[in-house]
């Protein structure tokens, strides 16, 4: 039995941090990750930047495509995938080679790979491959472990060929037809990537809307846009079966009590994303979990268990890698800073990595109407971003959501060029109270897309 001061269970981007923060305020800390490949966790590896990297090839490959809007005339072009391939490679490699030099120069660290998993009280023990277990105890132990992609029940399903969100990062050639199963955040930005590489992108969902959590127009919109580039969406679909038939996958769903078909050549699946807390052997430490297998934690990330702390994704909620970060913060403020910081209250920014992004932070109208605010709604087109027509990126909706007695912004969503940006100047905004009606005549500089925040605003009445 090791004994320190605290055990770490997982490199990602609450892991990380707090490693290095309670190492060098001379805590005895172990950090434990399942193999050195991961180092970093889903965000480096199979997550945000390979993902991001490639999208941003597909954007290069789009704006080729469609220079002609400019009087650009460019007469063919081709891509080397393996090339772009190599250079996401390169960027996680490079990423994940400086976390491990951090963590390893660190003084008071030790970095262990192996299956970590509670064996007693206050105890974590760890399997390596072929090697006897080890076994560490420690006042404090902070769960970092994550979650991974959950795999629907599909009729044939075990006898295709099908990729989830991190085996079809890896692909060394472009689907011909590339059916993709939810559309949620991951499976429009996955989608669109490869329509915009040249496959044929057909995406099948069950629910009536694509990203299902945002407002009714929002999604419309942003249907639209990807549906003029060439995306094909099935919504109100029940999935029936699967088959694969030599280099040919059939898909089977019923849509309005009508069985219809689809053919690809490529199967993406991402309907979502299952806690990998069923692998930590919890009841052996009395942690409780939810019905969905997420660890229960409080308003400051503590466990069921005193001295035990859930961050990140496996604690449920918002699963975004800014979220796991903050999440980091609260836990280090609290324990070596002794300061009162909560998740009450936190504002919730997040971008999906569409082209136009969706920004999204605060409530949506959805929420507003069920919470029974009192609330105006204002919204501008994105033909009156005047940023975005000299861009030619005149796509998309700004939508924001304000409260009518105290005229202050409860949320907003940005469709359009660096929708993530803007959505972040109003979470600022909201943060320190900067009103609705300071945002109509707020001075920015002309011509950028924050200052169509003073049209947004303008069409309060």
């Amino acid at each position: 039995m090791i004994k320190k001061d605290a055990i770490i269970i997982g490199s990602g981007q609450a892991g990380n941090p707090l490693a290095l923060k309670l190492s060098a305020a001379g805590w005895k800390t172990v950090l434990i990750e399942k193999s050195e490949e991961m180092l970093g966790g889903v965000c480096v590896n199979v997550g945000c930047t390979p993902s991001k990297t490639l999208i941003a090839s597909a954007k290069v490959m789009h704006t080729i495509k469609t220079a002609e809007k400019h009087g650009i005339s460019v007469p063919s072009s081709t891509i080397d995938f393996e090339s772009t391939q190599r250079r996401k490679e390169k960027i996680v490699s490079d990423s994940k080679a400086g976390v491990k030099k951090n963590l390893e120069e660190a003084e008071n660290l030790e970095l262990v790979f192996g299956t970590a998993s509670f064996s007693g009280e206050k105890t974590i023990s760890v399997q390596n491959d072929g090697e006897e277990a080890i076994e560490f105890t420690a006042p404090y132990i902070f769960i970092n472990a994550g979650c991974r992609p959950a795999t629907p029940e599909i009729d044939g399903l075990k006898d295709v060929k099908w990729y989830d969100s991190t085996g079809i990062l890896e692909l060394r050639e472009i689907p011909k037809k590339l059916i993709v199963i939810g559309s949620g955040y991951i499976g429009l930005e996955l989608g669109q990537m490869y329509s915009r590489f040249g496959s044929e992108v057909s995406i099948v969902e069950k629910a009536g809307q694509i990203m299902s959590n945002e407002d009714e127009d929002i999604a419309e919109n942003l249907q639209e846009i990807l549906e003029d580039e060439g995306l094909t969406f099935h919504l109100n679909s029940e999935i029936k079966n699967v088959k694969q038939n030599d280099n040919e996958i059939i898909l089977t769903f019923t849509k309005n009590n009508k069985e219809e078909q689809i053919t690809g050549t490529h199967l993406l699946i991402v309907a979502g994303r299952k806690s990998n807390a069923d692998s930590l052997h919890l009841e052996k430490e009395g942690i409780k979990t939810d019905d969905k297998g997420y660890i229960k934690v409080n308003a400051k990330l503590e466990t069921t268990i005193d001295g035990v702390y859930a961050l990140g994704d496996i604690k449920g909620g918002p699963q975004f890698t800014h979220i796991s970060y903050n999440d980091y913060v609260i836990v280090s403020e609290n324990i070596l800073d002794q300061k009162n910081t909560s998740t009450d209250g936190r504002i919730i920014p997040y971008t999906v990595f569409t082209d136009p992004q969706v920004g999204r932070v605060g409530l949506s109208e959805k929420e507003a109407t069920k919470r029974n605010l009192n609330f105006s709604v204002v919204k501008i087109p994105g033909k009156r971003i005047t940023r975005g027509l000299e861009s030619a990126e005149t796509q998309g909706l700004w939508k924001a959501i304000v409260d009518k007695d105290s005229d202050k912004i409860l949320g907003a969503a940005i469709i359009g060029s660096e929708g993530g940006e803007i959505a972040s100047i109003i979470q600022m905004a909201m943060t320190g109270n900067i009103s609705a009606k300071d945002l109509q005549t707020f001075v920015f500089s002309h011509p950028t897309y924050s200052e169509s925040l003073n049209t947004l605003f303008s069409e309060l009445k």
